[in-house]
């Protein structure tokens, strides 16, 4: 059997103090101090945007009993999969700046401090929700079908051990 290799490390050639020392310094600072904090999340959220608007523009997410064989299926497959992570991941902002305004009108004595941490844990939230995205797809496109995979394969092996069962009894 085959192996698949998730992660490997990239091969490079040796390290050269004046060719790579500036580069690398200058690109773990971007990527460790803006980068990831700031540009991935607003590139998320803004992606679940689109998608959104998309769905608006095109009226795509709608029962239409036309669109297979399972339509209910279809529909909610699509609401939950794709509708709802990128409206959470869209919203998330919106409303945690709401509740952490709120929450710092009615407890007057809240330290700014407190109140930079709420706003970065909804900030943060974006990627959370994103993560929980790919891993119901991985579920769904992975282990679901292989699944149905080995279900089909089993029902194929039995329809074949019958089907040579019957010829055993015909040669009898």
């Amino acid at each position: 059997m085959e192996q698949t290799t998730i992660a490997k490390e990239q091969k490079t050639e040796n390290f050269s103090f004046s060719q790579h020392f500036v580069k690398a310094l200058i690109g773990a600072l971007y990527y460790l101090i803006l980068y990831i904090p700031f540009i991935l999340p607003y590139n998320i959220w803004g992606k679940a945007a689109t998608r959104l608007s998309h769905v608006w523009e095109s009226k795509s997410l709608a029962y239409n009993e036309d669109n297979g064989t399972y339509p209910l299926h279809n529909f909610y497959l699509k609401y939950v999969v794709n509708f709802i992570f990128d409206a959470l991941m869209f919203l998330i902002w919106p409303i945690g700046l709401i509740i952490t305004i709120k929450m710092r009108i009615d407890n007057e004595g809240m330290e700014i401090v407190d109140v930079l941490i709420m706003l970065f844990t909804w900030y943060i939230y974006v990627i959370a929700i994103r993560v929980m995205k790919e891993i119901v797809f991985f579920v769904l496109n992975t282990l679901v079908s292989w699944f149905l995979n080995v279900i089909k394969n089993i029902g194929q092996l039995i329809k074949n051990m019958w089907l040579l069962n019957i010829v055993i009894k015909r040669k009898d």
